[in-house]
């Protein structure tokens, strides 16, 4: 356990060590919630996301070499 200073903006310093620990680097997201015991820290889990272009999606629908009722199958999946 540490003590450490809440600054004027509401910013506090997570020691070296604990940063180490949790693989937390500068710019790293973090989760802060509130517990009954106080606030609890973690680190964030992120996904990369991609956009396409209207011209790279129609790109991959003509590449798709899923069948007709394959392709609908698997989409219906996804919009539930």
């Amino acid at each position: 356990m540490s003590t450490v200073i809440v600054g004027e903006r509401g910013q506090i310093t997570i020691p070296k060590e604990m940063r180490k620990r949790l693989g937390i680097a500068p710019k790293t997201p973090v989760l802060v919630e509130i517990r009954d015991e106080g606030l609890f820290i973690r680190p964030a889990v992120t996904v990369g996301l991609r956009r396409f272009t209207d011209r790279e999606i129609e790109r991959m629908v003509r590449e798709d070499t899923l069948g007709k009722g394959e392709r609908n199958r698997i989409l219906a999946k996804w919009e539930k």
